[in-house]
């Protein structure tokens, strides 16, 4: 394997398609399969080397750290157990925004990257809006809704999963958002990108036994 350097984008992306919670065993393998096709790059040591590379750039930005200074970094990591990591709820805030009319003959441009310290995939809140519009609320492979489990707590909440994932497009492009996006429930969303490639709505809908609300 050519050389590699572990970068936050990149571990982002893998701890997202992880459903946002895993172990640094976890996000260290899938960062493996999606950036280095299952290979140790040769400029690192060892497997553990590799695994502890990752660790101390998630605790850079993890405020649980010693040492962490927000003025410097985004918190964008927990600590929420021993090696195990979580996506900070900032990460997700756009998760809960009220739904709003868009026009028709919109485009939303998806995954255009800017340059601050590293890479990043933009996501576009009104794509999501507008998908969520068209689908409803409710996850489209099982059903699930937050707001009739949780309550006020769940209202509004849902993910939105990119049919192709950003990580894979790592270009901009014209996102459509009633063919190219799908409201799906957290745990829809972890078991999806649990496999490489991603298992499809339809996938994943035979596996719950389900013919659910919408396929692809």
């Amino acid at each position: 394997m050519a050389k590699y350097t572990i970068n936050i984008a990149d571990i982002e992306a893998a701890l997202l398609s992880l459903g946002g919670d895993a172990k640094a065993k976890q996000i260290q393998d899938k960062v493996l399969a999606m950036f280095c096709n299952g290979v140790f790059p040769e400029n690192y040591q060892d497997q553990k080397s590799f695994r502890q590379t990752i660790q101390r750039k998630i605790e850079d930005y993890c405020p649980q750290a010693k040492g962490y200074d927000s003025s410097k970094k985004e918190g964008k990591f927990l600590r929420v157990g021993h090696g195990q990591y979580r996506m900070a709820a900032g990460y997700f805030q756009t998760e809960s925004l009220a739904i709003e009319e868009v026009p028709e003959a919109e485009d939303y441009v998806e995954g255009a990257t800017k340059k601050i310290f590293v890479n990043y995939y933009e996501r576009n809140p009104q794509a999501r809006k507008k998908c969520i519009e068209h689908y409803g609320i409710k996850c489209v492979a099982c059903g699930f809704d937050f707001e009739l489990a949780y309550g006020e707590a769940g209202k509004g909440f849902i993910h939105v999963h990119h049919v192709v994932p950003l990580s894979e497009v790592r270009t901009s492009y014209v996102v459509n958002p009633i063919e190219d996006l799908r409201p799906v429930c957290a745990n829809c969303h972890a078991v999806i990108h649990r496999t490489l490639p991603a298992l499809t709505i339809a996938e994943l809908q035979g596996a719950l036994g389900s013919s659910g609300p919408s396929s692809e």
